[in-house]
């Protein structure tokens, strides 16, 4: 975050509890929320969207374009004159797909 932002929340007095505050309000009103005749009928998506920012609030998620990723391939090596084919980094996979956050 710039310097300029950093100040600007500053001189507001908001802080990341102040947010997550408010987005804990958010919720609970998504859950008390009434339609027609007065029936209970909460808005589910309102709730999981406060969800999902205060989970980025607190560092859990991050945006697609802000991952970096590094990978060094390294085939093999000469140790005494004798060559290891050591292969790190050639074809691996991290994690199971189903559990990865986006």
């Amino acid at each position: 975050m710039s310097r300029k932002k950093k100040s600007e929340i500053k001189d507001l007095n908001y802080t990341k509890n102040d947010s997550f505050e408010n987005l804990k309000t958010v919720q609970e009103l998504a859950l008390q929320r009434r339609g027609k005749d007065d029936e209970l009928n909460p808005d589910i998506s309102i709730y999981l969207k406060a969800e999902e920012l205060k989970g980025k609030l607190c560092g859990l998620y991050c945006e697609k374009d802000k991952v970096q990723q590094n990978l060094n391939v390294m085939g093999s090596v000469k140790i005494n004159g004798k060559e290891l084919d050591i292969r790190v980094g050639e074809d691996i996979e991290i994690g199971n797909k189903d559990d990865r956050i986006t």
